[in-house]
């Protein structure tokens, strides 16, 4: 069905909707309660997407959209425009594992694309979403519904709503406010050795294949992958992400490129000069954080993305986030038009939803850079057709079974 047949016959919504923040979840959100013709506000502290930089040097690692994430494109009619803006995505190529071939249409592409992408989806449906950028929220009150918001240089605006959808990543407001005023919500987090540090690949060429993630090395993890560049449909940059078990760091640019000449050399075929005196001087970021919580509602408020379960990244966080959201849209959907309908969407969705981040934390943990027991596995399973990496990509199967597949045929995967 065509956006436009949706916007004809708008269905009347019982109760207003915030949702903060504007990443790919809370923008998949907006976009499926619009196309069913319910409204919704949406409050992001950043600038708008379109403005925006397309990527950060710092943090720039090339994002794969594929399965559970383009089940939520899918569901919003968004495939198109993906097309359009990111490159077509087929499959991994990892040291000793040889090439995992991706067969679904999925792409490649950086977080600003990805974001540019779903505002424009999101700009066919003005009417039906109020987008408030550069406005921060101050405070939240899941009990009442409430939230304290300002604009840049404005005054604090107060305002109530029957459902706070907190899509405000990993550090999430609304979270804390859950924790905080809702009796038994707890979250449990953990920290492993995990970190990340990027260097972009200037040097590449015609020699990768820009439609696939390259692995470049094993200790350290390291994957390549391509986004758009400025200069039309055919320019490709690529960035590398260099994932260690402990934090790095250099006195300069000469002992960065003998990290990378010992530890990663592949990398020194792609990157010249001026990017490895880039590396040099890079953030080295922790990124082995992970949160569980013991529901993903309460009161007028409920979470999703990153804000209901960060972890480790295994190339599943934008693609588990819109899931996140498409479900939360179903359990809105299937909760009918009755006055609770929100407050009984947001506990259903708990039920649906949270096995499944938590089968993705669980997976994520056993993906640990630098491990040598977790490649070793990693290695065997896959030989054996039973990679949980791979499998997770799927659209058809879900992360929870996914698990329970590993845990039954791969016992030490529960280790």
């Amino acid at each position: 069905m065509e956006p436009s047949a949706l916007r004809s016959d708008p269905v009347k919504s019982p109760g207003s909707i915030a949702i903060l923040g504007a990443g790919p979840a809370g923008l998949v959100l907006a976009i499926a309660l619009a196309r069913r013709g319910l409204s919704a506000t949406v409050i992001e502290r950043d600038i708008p997407p379109d403005i925006a930089p397309r990527f950060n040097p710092d943090r720039s690692y090339t994002i794969d959209i594929s399965g559970h994430g383009l089940k939520a494109l899918r569901h919003i009619d968004a495939v198109t425009e993906f097309d359009r803006r990111m490159f077509r995505f087929k499959g991994l190529k990892i040291p000793g594992r040889g090439t995992e071939e991706w067969t679904l249409p999925g792409w490649t592409g950086s977080r600003g694309d990805i974001l540019r992408a779903l505002s424009w989806v999101l700009g066919q449906y003005t009417d039906r979403v109020a987008l408030e950028f550069e406005t921060n929220v101050e405070s939240v009150d899941p009990v009442s519904g409430s939230l304290t918001s300002r604009q840049r240089s404005g005054e604090a605006n107060v305002r109530s709503f029957d459902l706070l959808v907190g899509a405000d990543g990993a550090g999430s407001t609304v979270r804390s406010a859950l924790q905080a005023r809702i009796p038994g919500f707890s979250v449990t987090s953990k920290s492993f050795p995990n970190y990340c540090t990027m260097i972009e690949l200037d040097n590449v060429g015609d020699r990768l294949d820009r439609n696939y993630l390259h692995g470049l090395s094993t200790r350290p993890f390291c994957v390549a992958g391509a986004i758009r560049g400025d200069d039309g449909q055919d320019s490709a940059r690529w960035f590398c992400a260099i994932g260690t078990k402990d934090r790095i760091g250099f006195s300069g640019t000469g002992e960065a490129r003998k990290f990378l000449q010992d530890r990663c050399p592949r990398v020194l075929e792609f990157a010249g000069d001026e990017q490895v005196e880039a590396f040099a001087g890079r953030t080295c970021y922790h990124i082995g954080r992970s949160l569980n919580c013991s529901q993903l509602h309460g009161g007028k408020a409920v979470l999703i993305g990153d804000a209901a379960a960060p972890y480790p990244p295994i190339g599943q966080g934008v693609n588990g986030a819109m899931e996140s959201a498409m479900v939360l849209d179903q359990c809105i959907q299937d909760a009918g038009s009755s006055p609770d309908r929100l407050p009984r969407a947001a506990e259903k969705y708990t039920e649906r939803w949270k096995p499944e981040a938590d089968a993705v934390s669980w997976i994520s943990e056993r993906s640990l850079f630098e491990n040598r027991f977790h490649t070793v596995r990693a290695l065997a399973t896959s030989m054996l057709g039973m990679s949980i990496f791979e499998q997770a990509k799927s659209a058809e199967v879900p992360y929870s079974q996914v698990r329970r597949r590993a845990e039954r045929l791969w016992p030490l995967w529960a280790r």
